[in-house]
């Protein structure tokens, strides 16, 4: 069995003259695992069947399909293969504007020597390495922020209530997580559950998250220190509305968000939705669902309107559903939303199982439908049941 060091660097190499392959094929197989291709549709299959590719040479003037077009093609299928081209003398200004553009890493002039080739996919290859060693140092990065992201930043469910059971998750799609979850607790009878969801993912999207939750939890102490009454999600959307939309608006981002208060022994939730996902209410003496949703827009958006608050009464064993959209948009291998038909399906089975029992069949539901541990968007859910 070969060690990483015995393994040859893959190449694809494109060429429309079958003799040129035939030559630089029985050159190029000692230090080299080849792959020849006649055109540039072949070239975009073997990409398609075969990759990824190491680099990635195509002669520029082939029929049907030239060499920039190929490797126009090739850069979206396989952003990081090391991109070259073999040119005639007469090609020279149209592979000098290539190389210009930023699509390909090299090119060569024909005919091109088997020894110049090797240079030249030495140099490709040796990008490539480059090229992966700072891709696994930026995961190395996401890695370490998704992992102090998820230690220091979220909080944990609220414990000991009198009256309610409280489940939460939250997965990032990129490592790190644009959505963002926080908890208030003011008394085992009382306490707030907030979901945001910034426009975006990843990194910069992580951070927006971090500085709004950083400017809720200020928001909430300096109106506190002004009132003897816990303030009302409406005066909170509104004071925190009021700070973040200039500079959201500056770094061109929005955020969808609902804040919620339980109130156990008044049994009423009060809300204040700003765009987000509607809160989803199973009703136990009814048996079935409600969507309560408000008509403020996302922060960042200048609001047309105060901050809005509703109320509902709610009774025992009820159970409410706060999700962001990477759930209700997430999409299997058929491209159908999970919110199309399975969403309200699955959900309609599951109101009698506890909070984190619930939580977790859902999850388990959505990964079956979407085939795959990695999504394309956040993911983030929190379940809250009346207990009492």
């Amino acid at each position: 069995m070969k060690n990483a060091t015995q393994i040859k660097p893959k190449i694809l190499l494109v060429d429309d003259e079958p003799n040129i392959l035939a030559s630089y094929s029985r050159g190029l197989r000692r230090n080299w695992e080849l792959v020849t291709a006649g055109s540039g549709e072949d070239g975009l299959r073997e990409i398609h069947d075969n990759g990824p590719f190491a680099v990635i040479v195509a002669d520029f003037n082939m029929p049907h399909m030239d060499g920039i077009t190929f490797l126009t093609y090739a850069l979206a299928m396989a952003p990081e293969s090391v991109r070259m081209m073999l040119t005639g003398e007469g090609d020279f200004h149209i592979a000098t504007k290539a190389v210009n553009e930023g699509n390909i890493f090299r090119f060569m002039t024909k005919p091109c020597s088997l020894e110049n080739l090797e240079k030249a996919l030495f140099a490709g290859h040796k990008q490539y390495q480059l090229l992966q060693i700072e891709k696994a140092a930026r995961q190395q990065e996401i890695d370490i922020a998704g992992e102090i992201q998820q230690t220091l930043l979220f909080e944990p469910v609220p414990y000991g209530l009198n009256g309610a059971d409280v489940a939460a998750v939250s997965i990032p799609s990129q490592g790190v997580d644009g959505d963002f979850i926080d908890f208030f607790t003011f008394s085992s009878t009382k306490f707030d559950v907030i979901v945001g969801d910034v426009m975006g993912k990843g990194v910069h999207a992580a951070l927006v998250g971090a500085g709004t939750r950083n400017r809720l939890s200020r928001t909430m102490w300096s109106l506190s220190r002004c009132s003897k009454e816990d303030p009302s999600p409406e005066v909170i959307m509104q004071a925190l509305d009021d700070a973040v939309q200039e500079q959201l608006g500056q770094l061109c981002k929005f955020i969808t968000m609902v804040y919620a208060r339980f109130d156990l022994l008044e049994r009423s939730l009060k809300y204040v939705d700003a765009g987000h996902m509607p809160i989803l209410w199973y009703s136990a003496a009814k048996e079935e669902w409600a969507s309560l949703k408000g008509r403020n827009f996302p922060l960042g958006i200048p609001m047309i309107r105060a901050a809005e608050q509703f109320k509902i009464s709610f009774s025992k064993n009820d159970l409410f559903l706060f999700y962001s959209d990477g759930l209700s948009e997430g999409r299997n291998q058929q491209g159908w939303q999970y919110g199309d038909k399975q969403f309200m399906h699955t959900i309609s089975k599951l109101p009698k199982n506890s909070a984190k029992k619930f939580l977790e069949l859902l999850i388990e539901d959505f990964k079956s439908f979407a085939a795959r541990d990695q999504f394309d968007d956040d993911l983030t859910i929190v379940v809250v049941r009346i207990t009492d």
